[in-house]
């Protein structure tokens, strides 16, 4: 069973991606965060195995966000989320260094990882 952390700041795109989660079997949905601050405190106390961060919002706060949560959970698999397909996106925080995909994707990753 997978713990997964949902962050994401739009109340709706949070709520249907936490619906994705837990409707996937083999996932467990160990929290939802809206802000940078909520997610590094449930990334703390829940210590979840997958983080799903939201990154269309570029900027420091995101970049300070995904290393302090690799920091904090250097197992975890990170996984960035965008709206937008943009090659130079890439989770070099992750310890798998996975790239970032696609929101529209969100179903298929999760999927990927239960099999």
């Amino acid at each position: 069973m997978h713990r997964v952390l949902v962050v994401e700041h739009h109340p709706l795109v949070l709520s249907a991606l936490a619906d994705l989660v837990v409707e996937e079997p083999g996932l467990e949905l160990s929290g939802i965060a809206g802000s940078a601050r909520e997610a590094i405190s449930l990334a703390n106390h829940m210590q979840p195995d997958v983080v799903l961060i939201d990154v269309d919002e570029r900027g420091r706060q995101t970049q300070r966000l995904v290393r302090l949560i690799g920091e904090l959970l250097p197992s975890a698999r990170i996984v960035r989320l965008t709206a937008v397909s943009d090659p130079q996106m890439e989770c070099l925080e992750s310890p798998t260094n996975n790239p970032s995909i696609l929101k529209t994707a969100v179903p298929e990753f999760l999927r990927s990882i239960t099999e």
